[in-house]
């Protein structure tokens, strides 16, 4: 462990830090731009859990706790922070992928690759707002990172990339959820085939997830005086059962029951998710149950019962909604100026930000055009980057075995899916959710053109050959060389 301690502080140089700093400020500049964090609607709500001390539906306690403590000036330490873990990230991924030793190229390729997901993804969008979204793909990456690459990581690392996931777990349950089924892979492939990851990676994912389910209620009861996990969980499935019509369709076939008080509201359901949560105010179905808390009982049993009821509607429904959230994938969803709940938390709990807050660009509805022009291109090379990852497992499969990339792309294809199946599935589908995963497929595509154009320069002879045998590409020419004596004889 001396040797990893000390290779650490020698791998830090001024041009890696001045390239650090540099594309942190990258990630920053929407933010800057913005001239605020950006603000979604949930964003007030989480900031208010500290102070108010009571737990909200959904809304986590650790990520208020983030927001409160680094409030000061304007939320920027929040953004900054997060804009720095990003990039911390990005730079184990790729000196573990090659550029440890190379002290010249790994500034530049940190620095460019930074560059590349700021102009092209929704990476700095996320980093940039007061929402722990960004914490979702950071994650997948630090799991990743123990899974397969903990031997190249100092302890400092290792113990790092663990609080990472525990803090990203307990900023959102979908994160904790996505988490649980990565493990569960890893477990089962080690299982099967010991050879793919070592034991003492797994051990540290598990590590990982153990501290996430202790750090929830600890988290909850430190600041509420309540030992428990974050609600709404029953809530937010249900809603997505309104969504596709299964509700509806059961309190037609138990209407009338008078132990069902949705019953009253059978020809007035909303037919989309967040219409049935948040729209339609006092007197609509949700409140009038009970809302969050006390209708949880009456949403969880109707859950229940229809999961027996019409499991072939649920496996149909469940389906479709994981594969839409797979492509909803644009980048600044719900950036809209009309938040005024976070505008409202912040003023009552901070206003010493008001003034910058009321002139931020978003306070004025001057962002849109702009996240319309990005998505032009952000969707296409977000869906592109995404539809490419399997290549990589069908040319592992061909040569009967997998390098780190083939693994890196596996572990992608795994957390897309899982986090479209938790949040499309469990919630419903939203651009958010899925973009805030999504972006590490071009982050893929940016380590992997890395890995041809410096790592692993033989990569470029098997490119050439791929597009050769493609006809995309002339077969290179063959010189035959013969020694003096062969040509004199040709020439007899």
């Amino acid at each position: 462990m001396v040797f990893a301690r000390t290779s650490f502080f020698s791998r830090i140089s001024p041009a890696l830090i001045a390239a650090f700093l540099a594309s942190v400020l990258l990630l920053l500049i929407p933010a800057i731009w913005n001239r605020f964090p950006f603000l979604f609607f949930d964003s007030g709500a989480y900031f208010e859990r500290t102070f108010d001390g009571s737990l909200s539906a959904g809304r986590s306690m650790t990520y208020g706790a983030w927001l409160a403590y680094l409030r000061y000036p304007n939320f920027w330490p929040v953004v900054i922070a997060q804009s720095a873990l990003s990039v911390w990230i990005i730079y184990l991924m790729l000196r573990s992928h090659g550029l440890r030793e190379r002290t010249v190229a790994l500034p530049v390729c940190l620095l460019a690759v930074s560059l590349f997901l700021t102009v092209a993804t929704a990476l700095p969008w996320f980093a940039g707002q007061l929402m722990p979204d960004l914490f979702a793909g950071l994650a997948v990456l630090s799991l990743y990172l123990l899974l397969f690459k903990q031997a190249a990581l100092s302890r400092f690392e290792r113990y790092g990339l663990i609080a990472l996931i525990v803090f990203a777990s307990a900023a959102h349950n979908a994160t904790f959820a996505v988490m649980i089924a990565l493990t569960a892979a890893a477990a089962f492939f080690f299982m099967i085939h010991r050879k793919l990851l070592e034991a003492a990676g797994l051990k540290l994912a598990a590590v990982a997830l153990v501290a996430s389910a202790v750090a929830v209620p600890s988290v909850n009861f430190i600041y509420s005086g309540q030992l428990a996990w974050t609600p709404g969980g029953s809530s937010f499935i249900f809603s997505r059962l309104v969504q596709d019509g299964i509700a509806q369709r059961y309190l037609a076939d138990n209407c009338p029951d008078p132990t069902i008080k949705l019953c009253k509201f059978e020809k007035q359901m909303p037919k989309t998710a967040d219409d049935f949560l948040w729209h339609q105010g006092p007197k609509g179905p949700f409140v009038s149950i009970g809302g969050w808390v006390d209708g949880a009982d009456e949403m969880r049993r109707i859950t229940l019962d229809s999961l027996t009821m019409y499991p072939w509607m649920h496996v149909k429904t469940a389906l479709s909604s994981t594969g839409l959230q797979l492509v909803l994938v644009k980048s600044g969803d719900g950036l809209v100026r009309e938040v005024w709940s976070a505008y409202e938390a912040i003023a009552r709990l901070y206003p010493e930000s008001n003034v910058a807050v009321n002139t931020s660009r978003q306070r004025f509805n001057l962002i849109q055009r702009t996240i319309d022009f990005m998505n032009t291109f952000h969707v296409p090379i977000t869906l592109g980057s995404m539809a490419l990852l399997p290549l990589l497992l069908l040319l592992a499969w061909r040569r009967g075995h997998l390098t780190d990339m083939d693994k890196l792309a596996a572990t992608l294809i795994l957390a897309l899916l899982a986090n479209a199946f938790v949040t499309g599935v469990l919630s419903n589908p939203h651009h958010r959710y899925g973009a805030r995963v999504a972006w590490t497929a071009p982050f893929f595509w940016s380590l992997f053109a890395v890995q041809i154009l410096i790592v692993r320069r033989a990569w470029q002879e098997t490119v050439l050959g791929w597009l050769a045998n493609a006809r995309l590409l002339p077969k290179p020419a063959t010189i035959e060389v013969r020694s003096k004596d062969e040509s004199q004889a040709a020439k007899r």
